[in-house]
This record gives C-alpha cells, structure tokens and sequence, in this order.
C-alpha cells in the first residue's frame, strides 16, 4: 500500500496487519517465521539483537522485557502465534492501531490507517473533536477517530488467539516524592546532568550534532555541556524573525562556547510560501497519528540547513525538549499549596488542567464543553487510582495529565520533521533516568525550576550562564514597540484581560518569532471573532478542516453532517 511494508499472517490468532514507512527509519528484521520492525535507539542493544530478543517473548515476559530496555524507540513484532507492538515511556515514536473485522491494524501513519480502514469525517468521535479544538490534542488513548486507538506512553499491545489486549509496562509517577530537601538533591542532579551529556556523546559516536539553540535553559544545557565534555562536532542554529531575543543570545552562547552558529530568517512572506509548500502538506501528513496537530517551527530552519549551509545528512540533531517541564516549571500557582479535602484537591487539579490547556477559543468555552472536558480529566485521574493518599503529591497529577496529552501528543511530535528529513535524533532531557529523578524530586525543588536553574548556573558550564540572561524581553519588528506602547497606554484603564485580548487580536500576528499566524492573511486573524489564544490553535483548527470538519460559527461540524 503506498509502497509500505506489510504483513499478514492468518492463523488461529487474530491477524495483524503492518503499515510502516521505512524510509522513516523503520527497520525490518526476520526472525524465525516472523518479523520484528524497530525504529529509535535503546542503549546497549543493537537493531539485529533487539529482535531476537522481542521474537522469544511471551505474554507473561513480555511487559518486564519493554520496562527494561533504556532509550526512545517503538517497535513491532509479528510471530505465528503473537503480536506485540510497543512505544517508548514517552511514546517519542506513536503508534496507532485500529480493526478491521478480525484483522488488527497497526502503524505510525495517520492517513495510512484512515485509507486502510475508510475512515473519514462521519467516523469522527464528536467529543475529541471539541477536545481538539480547544487544545490541539485528544485526552487518554483516544484518537479522533473512534475506531483507532494509539499505544500511550509505557503502553503495548498483545494480540494472539485470546484476543486483543492493551497494557501497560511503565509508568511516569510524579505523584509520589520524596521526602529529602532541595539542596540535598544537588549533587546528584550535578552528576546526573553529566552523565546525560557522557550518554549523549557515546550514543553519537563522533558524528555532528546540530543544537537548535534558543535563549531559555534546555537547549543551553545542552550545547554548554557538549562543550564541557569536549565535544567539538557541534553546530548550533537560530531562526525566525530577524534579531529576536532567541537569536540574539543563542548567538552570543555559541559565540562564547567557540561552536559555529547559523541564524535562519523568518519573514511573514517566506513562511506564507512555507506554509502552503506540497512538501510542507506532506510533512503534516507524516506528522499525524490522529492525536492533533503538528509541530510547525522547524521545517524552514532544516530546510535551509539542507539547502544553503551544507547540513550533514549524518547530523543528531539534539533539541532542549522539555527540561522545563520536567523540572517542574508547568506547575501552576494554585498546586503550590494542597487543598484541604479530597473533592477540593481534586477540583484544584482539574480546573488548573482545563485551564492552561483548553482555553485556545474563546468562543468555545461554553459550559457543556468545558465540562465535557472536566469529566474526560477526571476519568483519566480515576484510571490512575484516584488522588495521591498524600497531597504534597497533587501537583504530580497535574505533570501526569500535561505529559500523557500535551507534552507526548504535541511537543514530542516535533521530532517528526528530523525523520521526514532522514536525520537522527536524540532527547536527553527525556532520558529514563531523568525523568525518574524528576518524578521524586519535592514539589519545594521544583518551583520555578529551583533546583534545575541553582545546578546549571552553580556548575555553569562553559561560562554562559552567570552573565547571559535567560529569554530576556525584546519585541520584534522594531515599527511594532511604539504601535504596542502606544495602544498598551490606551487600553490601560479598561484593565489587562482587554489589553491582552487586543495585543493577541492585532498584534500578536506582527511579533510571533516564528511567524507562525503566516499561513493567514493579517485582515482574516485580525477580523476572527472566535478568540483565538495564539496562532498555534489557528493550526489546529486548520487540522481539523483538513478531516472534513467545518466551522458552523458555534463549533466544529461534519461535512456531511
């Protein structure tokens, strides 16, 4: 189909059918009577190994094997007798999978399965489509179809001649700290950085590694401790509008860590043409597992790199995901104290939920929806056993529910541009052990990354982190500062929720660093009346028009009703 690899194989077990992209990185390996497919890297297992090791599984062994391999994979074994298909415990590579009568159907292609099974708008679950509307993502294993599931994070499938059946091997628990003080975390967070960077230079072996450096902490975590190490094959690169903050002091870091460093520009014009490339549309399809929208910063800046500065097609390209939620800068304000009783404790984690996650259309958050999306939360928290018996835990909940939707769903699924483009990847801040030092870490150490920030900058790695500032403000273009000062002054008696509605509404287009509003003409965004948050949600809706749903002026229906 498409020029995929499949396979099929009717026996008494319930038929599994392949649908995988190898020129995405995908390796197919015989073993036995059967095959196992693989992509990722897992830490002291080769390709060829991990195979044979996968094709002598059983039900029984098959969960303790997937929790003990170390790295960001997905894989896919398909045996006379069995089937398992696995993603990582972060699931940095998706997997989906849906039925047809007695065939199960199993791949990392949105469009491949919605071909496969003929899905189209009419299948569409209603419910994940106001999900995704106010989000950009699904909640729980849920995709936007009903008929497809994805395999979460930590999560496999097994399928034999007792059926289909979904599990669980690993579990993110940022719900169950520590008791030990802040500053008796130091230095083992201190070694643990280190040894990150020691795994991050064995895995890459000699080969280049491109950072994309920006001006917060992750990514100069990153470079700076390549350069600690030693490591000198490494290029660092900044996009997007010219002279804005994130270029202006990525510059002056690789600058001082002596790495070669490229600035890429973005303009309103260039990214209009971006946005409307055949090959662009054909990245977005790449991207989608039917769980939300894709991730749009990067295609221009690797293109470029490709194009004009003689990228290397050998590159690791190392990104900053997502120190600073795992470090615990997503916890909100109203988790820093626990609430008194458990139905309080619990609406405090939900409202915090709906409310940093689900509020990119004004005009959708009516009542029904948002409590449609209050019982979806609450539903998943119950399948996690409920609330933690200590409240000290209760913001870890919060950091489960963002990470299995948000963070899985929408900023991992930026890794999607480096294999549509044939390179390799890495995600050190998304390394196991990482996250499981994270996930003890106390509450104490994690507001507004105490802890991460106090190491980085007591250790301060090649130099730059006493005196170069972190995401400092600088408004860009330059013709925006007087017109944004001028309106700010003017709208200042009618208090700051109207400054901001009109800053996003007429402004925010002129100054997103990545012009990421370009696919729109100003006039459309500038005239909307369904109040949008950012120009991320216009994406998204854009998604969902691509699926056959309309805007009605209320919602978003069904071509066909």
């Amino acid at each position: 189909m498409r020029g995929m690899a499949t396979a099929t194989e009717p026996q008494v077990r319930t038929v599994v059918e392949v649908l995988v992209e190898p020129r995405f990185g995908w390796a197919r390996h015989p073993v036995g009577a059967g095959f196992v497919w693989f992509r990722g890297h897992v830490r002291g297992r080769s390709g060829p190994q991990l195979a044979a090791e996968a094709a002598t599984l059983t039900r029984a062994t098959a969960s303790a094997w997937l929790d003990g391999l170390d790295g960001h994979f997905s894989l896919i074994v398909d045996q006379p007798e069995w089937a398992l298909a696995a993603s990582d415990p972060v699931r940095s590579f998706p997997l989906i999978w849906g039925r047809d009568g007695e065939t199960v159907v199993v791949t990392h292609d949105g469009p491949a399965l919605e071909e496969r099974l003929g899905l189209g708008p009419g299948h569409i679950d209603p419910v994940m489509a106001r999900v995704v509307a106010l989000s950009g993502f699904t909640i729980g294993d849920a995709t936007l179809y009903s008929l497809a599931r994805q395999i979460g994070p930590g999560e496999y499938l097994w399928v034999d001649a007792g059926g289909v059946r979904q599990d669980r091997y690993h579990r993110w628990t940022p719900w169950q700290p520590d008791d030990r003080a802040p500053e008796d975390l130091v230095e083992p967070l201190s070694f643990l950085n280190r040894k990150l960077i020691e795994d991050l230079i064995a895995g890459a072996g000699g080969r280049p590694i491109l950072v994309p450096l920006s001006a917060g902490l992750d990514s100069r975590f990153v470079v700076s401790g390549l350069k600690e190490a030693g490591y000198d094959n490494v290029r660092c690169v900044a996009y997007g509008l010219a002279g804005n903050r994130e270029a202006v002091t990525s510059r002056e870091i690789a600058r001082r860590l002596g790495y070669d460093w490229t600035f890429v520009p973005y303009t309103q014009r260039i990214m209009r043409r971006v946005f409307h490339d055949p090959d662009y549309a054909r990245y977005k399809a790449y991207s989608d597992s039917l769980t939300g929208m894709h991730f749009p910063q990067e295609y221009r800046m690797l293109s470029v790199m490709f194009a004009d500065h003689g990228l290397d097609r050998e590159t690791i390209v190392v990104n900053g995901q997502a120190g600073d939620f795992i470090a615990g800068n997503h916890v909100p304000e109203t988790l820093f104290e626990p609430a008194q009783t458990p139905e309080s404790r619990l609406d405090c984690i939900v409202d915090a939920l709906v409310a940093k996650h689900f509020k990119h259309w004004a005009s959708l958050q009516t009542g029904d929806r948002l409590g449609e999306i209050d019982g979806l939360i609450r539903t998943e928290i119950e399948r996690l056993g409920g609330l933690p018996r200590d409240p000290a835990g209760d913001h870890g909940i919060f950091e489960y529910c963002e990470f299995q939707d948000r963070q899985s769903k929408y900023v991992l699924n930026g890794q999607r541009i480096y294999e549509y483009l044939g390179l390799e990847w890495r995600l050190p801040l998304w390394d196991r052990a990482y996250m499981d030092f994270w996930a003890r870490a106390p509450l104490s150490a994690k507001i507004g990354e105490a802890l991460y920030r106090d190491v980085l900058h007591r250790d301060n790695w090649g130099g730059v982190w006493k005196d170069i500032p972190v995401n400092p403000t600088r408004i860009r273009p330059g013709w925006v500062r007087p017109v944004r000062l001028a309106a700010k002054a003017f709208h200042l008696p009618f208090g700051r929720k109207r400054w901001h509605r009109f800053e996003t509404r007429y402004l925010a287009y002129w100054m997103a660093e990545t012009c990421a509003y370009a696919a729109w003409p100003y006039c459309r965004v500038a005239r909307d009346r369904r109040g949008h948050y950012s120009a991320f949600i216009w994406h998204a809706a854009d998604y969902l028009e691509g699926k056959g749903l309309r805007w009605d002026g209320g919602s978003y229906q069904s071509n066909n009703g």
